[in-house]
């Protein structure tokens, strides 16, 4: 167990070696990642040529990348917990479940977005605090079969005496995105190493927080 007071750099550490040792952890990621870039693509395709209906068109094109990345952020606490169970993520058993509760992702994602995104308007602190009490809302969802509502409260209990390093873990893990969106400003291979970096880091924090929360709860 790592206590109330966990070392973040040890949950850091420990989260990317669960990476190292179990690479398959990060197909999910890399669907959703390449999906979101494919979607990108065909949207900004849709503009340019003034297709009819193209709003429309990026909006369900969205829609659909949307629903793709949230099951796959519902698919990491159950692999995390194979991790820690000491045997292989399983990915098709960790896919089926996340599609069976997709409704209450989709949910729980959009509530805490929108909470999140009045907080950062409101001076910016109330966003930040709103951010660590979700931090674990999907932990709490795919792990203890709550609804949005009860896992976005159980979220809320479980960081209450971690905010702090909840928020370090937060920032830390922001830092490394934002280093590896830079790369996009080299000559020719920046754009590979950036999206490659971006699905590293992204699964990363699913782990992350899914770490946390299953050492800890």
């Amino acid at each position: 167990m790592l206590g109330n007071g966990f070392n973040v750099v040890e949950v850091l550490t420990s989260s990317f070696n669960i990476l190292l040792k179990n690479p398959k952890i990060l197909i999910p990621q890399l669907i959703s990642s390449f999906v979101f870039t494919i979607i990108s693509g065909l949207s900004r395709i849709a503009l340019l040529s003034g297709l009819e209906g193209w709003f429309l068109t990026a909006f369900l094109l969205f829609l659909a990348g949307f629903i793709v990345y949230t099951v796959v952020s519902g698919m990491y606490p159950l692999m995390v917990k194979d991790v820690v169970n000491g045997v292989s993520p399983n990915l098709a058993a960790a896919t089926h479940t996340a599609l069976k509760k997709v409704i209450s992702l989709i949910a729980a994602s959009i509530l805490v977005s929108i909470i999140v995104a009045i907080g950062l308007v409101l001076f910016i602190i109330p966003g930040l605090i709103f951010l660590t009490w979700f931090f674990y809302t999907v932990p709490a969802l795919m792990l203890e079969d709550k609804g949005a509502l009860e896992a976005m409260s159980a979220s809320r209990s479980f960081g209450r005496d971690k905010k702090l390093k909840t928020l370090a873990v937060i920032i830390l893990l922001g830092l490394a995105a934002l280093i590896g969106s830079l790369f996009s400003l080299l000559p020719f291979v920046g754009q590979i190493l950036s999206f490659v970096t971006g699905v590293v880091v992204a699964a990363w924090a699913s782990i992350t927080q899914s770490y946390i929360y299953i050492k800890m709860r």
